[in-house]
């Protein structure tokens, strides 16, 4: 319990803020998740992983721009 009032401490959140969102969380989810890593929600990590597989296509990359002109220049092609 001090290990957690530590780290609630440390993100600025009461202890028992925390204990009632993640019994929200378990009620309307139906499932709980235990980690000791931070992990991204499904949706971000989809999103995240089509990045990932568009920028190994190279699709949806934005070229290198030096200087203002160039940046103008790329924007007014968009």
């Amino acid at each position: 319990k001090q290990d957690a009032q530590e780290l609630a401490g440390e993100l600025d959140l009461p202890l028992s803020t925390i204990v009632v969102a993640h019994l929200k969380q378990f009620v309307s989810g139906r499932c709980i998740t235990v980690s000791a890593l931070p992990r991204l929600k499904p949706e971000i990590e989809k999103e995240l992983g089509q990045a990932v597989a568009d920028y190994k296509q190279g699709k949806n990359i934005s070229p290198i721009l030096h200087n203002g002109k160039e940046a103008s220049d790329f924007l007014k092609l968009l």
